[in-house]
């Protein structure tokens, strides 16, 4: 195992999934509604296999899921494909009460749906974690709003990504 990518003071980590640790194979498609619709980002696992999972750092999701209310999928497949993400890209799958998602449609004004911190306070409740030990990782200006609204520290997700080599080019 090598170095761990995120602040030794870091006890959870929460993830946003669509286009943090998984991309939808579906043209025009926010978040995949089935199994086969996703694939997970490159370079993760490489980059986040073999932490302490579970023991010394602990993981949990958060992530807009409108199309629960929309009718696309089921809440219960929803947390099926977001915990599938986060052991494809990690190789440690979290327990289900940590994949949370807001069901709530777009326009809502709900206070979980991101850029609201209702989902990342919920994962640090739910842990027991304060916001200095958590970091939260995602791709989009909402998340990192997020994670200011929410107190913690935030990790664009690609600065964990590998650069792709410049001899993989002919």
């Amino acid at each position: 195992m090598g170095m761990s990518p995120f602040p030794p003071d870091v006890r959870l980590v929460i993830f946003d999934a669509d286009d943090t640790l998984r991309r939808t194979l579906v043209p025009g498609q926010p978040c995949p509604h089935r199994d086969g619709e996703w694939e997970p980002i490159g370079g993760l696992r490489e980059a986040l296999g073999g932490l302490p999972w579970g023991r010394d750092l602990r993981m949990a999701l958060a992530s807009n899921q409108d199309h629960v209310f929309y009718g696309h999928l089921s809440a219960a497949t929803a947390r099926r494909l977001l915990l599938d993400a986060a052991e494809a890209a990690t190789g440690h799958r979290p327990p289900p009460w940590a994949a949370l998602f807001c069901p709530h449609r777009m326009e809502g004004g709900c206070g979980c749906r991101k850029p609201e911190p209702g989902l990342l306070l919920r994962a640090m409740r739910l842990w027991g974690a304060a916001p200095a030990e958590t970091l939260f990782v995602g791709d989009a200006p909402s998340d990192r709003e997020a994670a200011a609204r929410a107190g913690v520290r935030f990790l664009h997700v690609g600065a964990l990504r590998p650069p792709a080599a410049a001899s993989a080019r002919p």
